[in-house]
């Protein structure tokens, strides 16, 4: 019996040392190929920068199945949540630039007073909204899409049910509703609408075409339709361009702006990525301080921050312990339907990579989408 076991065993490693070795003979391109047909990617992009300077870029499928147009260096994907972190360097700028400070009571901003009706002596600060830990209760402020913002966190409107009973800055719970209310913040100081204001201020200033709504969009017959995680239809671009979007400061009615709607190229994703690897510039021009770009990384503790909340978050970026083995990296992940997008840095290497799809499976492995891991694999063998 012994001896029909070593056999097989033996066998086994023949069939398999083939298989190996053509694994290894693949091109890099061909590797990440294999890993967006295997999620059955509609269209993807990945890209990889190391100290400043973009050295691996790979577009895969269309932009739409109906239209057959590939997907290149000019097609603009739908960033979902981590459109909070590309907001989240333009608050960081603001902040630099003296228009925001990071624990003044929003109230200010807002100009009416925000508070959870249980904790009336305990101010919400961005910092709180930026590290998911302000309190807010996400199911009643979405629940109603006619709802003025307003009317859900003005104290004298005393909307309870908007508010967990926890106490501000004491623990975490992910907001999309916070996100949402530092666009409305940003509208409120800026008196612009969020995605004005953000174009003027960060984007174009670097050379970047992004927007927070497709109308902005300089060639929007690049933009990605979307698709859900069975392949079908989410949203063609013809349908984004027919939904309303008033460029004008209406915080009351713009606070879910900046949840999930950014529109942005690979490349451009990955310039912004490269301001947040290195000290904060971009090919020379100075986006942030270095401070700003410390502060985003730091852990939140009492002692630092005032935060009491263990939250992985601050300033809407993540702390990731497992994509990189041995490394910390710093980002956010996003995804809607079968919408996936992430943008990860490695401040030692200053690596930065950007995964994004239009329409894929979003298995996830330890909190991470599969397909992110996997091309982060290859990345890390490749490059680190």
């Amino acid at each position: 019996m012994n001896r029909w076991i070593c056999a097989l065993l033996a066998l086994l490693l023949l069939l398999a040392t083939p298989l190996a070795a053509a694994e290894e003979e693949l091109t890099m391109d061909e590797r990440v190929d294999k890993v967006f047909s295997g999620t059955r990617a509609v269209g993807g992009a990945f890209i990889v920068a190391q100290r400043g300077e973009i050295v691996y870029e790979r577009y895969y499928g269309v932009q739409q199945k109906t239209t057959e147009v590939p997907v290149t260096e000019n097609s603009y994907f739908r960033g979902a949540s981590v459109t909070k972190l590309v907001t989240g360097i333009g608050l960081m700028k603001m902040m630099d630039d003296g228009l925001l400070a990071p624990d003044e009571d929003i109230s200010t901003y807002l100009g009416y007073t925000v508070r959870n009706p249980r904790y009336m002596n305990t101010p919400i600060t961005l910092r709180m909204l930026m590290s998911h830990t302000a309190g807010l209760s996400e199911t009643a402020s979405f629940s109603y899409k006619s709802s003025l913002l307003r009317d859900m966190i003005d104290i004298e409107r005393k909307a309870k049910s908007n508010f967990k009973d926890v106490k501000p800055g004491t623990a975490y719970a992910y907001s999309n509703f916070g996100a949402g209310l530092t666009g409305a913040i940003i509208e409120s100081v800026t008196g612009k609408d969020v995605s004005s204001f953000m174009r003027e201020y960060l984007f174009l200033p670097l050379g970047i075409d992004a927007a927070y709504h497709v109308s902005q969009l300089e060639q929007p017959e690049y933009i990605c339709a979307t698709y859900k995680k069975d392949g079908s239809l989410y949203a063609a671009p013809s349908y984004m361009l027919r939904q309303e979007y008033i460029a004008e400061s209406m915080p009351d009615k713009h606070y879910r702006v900046t949840v999930g709607s950014l529109q942005i190229r690979p490349r451009d994703l990955a310039r912004l990525g490269i301001v947040l690897a290195g000290d904060g510039t971009l090919e020379g021009q100075r986006v942030l301080s270095e401070e700003a770009v410390a502060a985003m990384r730091q852990p939140q503790s009492l002692e630092t921050t005032g935060i009491t909340s263990d939250s992985p978050y601050t300033f809407f970026t993540i702390r990731q312990d497992t994509l990189f083995e041995g490394r910390t990296v710093y980002g956010h992940q996003g995804t809607d339907e079968g919408i996936v997008c992430n943008l990860y840095v490695e401040p030692e290497t200053e690596t930065v990579i950007v995964v994004m799809c239009n329409g894929c499976k979003t298995n996830r492995d330890d909190g991470v989408m599969r397909i992110t891991r996997r091309l982060a694999a290859i990345a890390e063998e490749e490059f680190l």
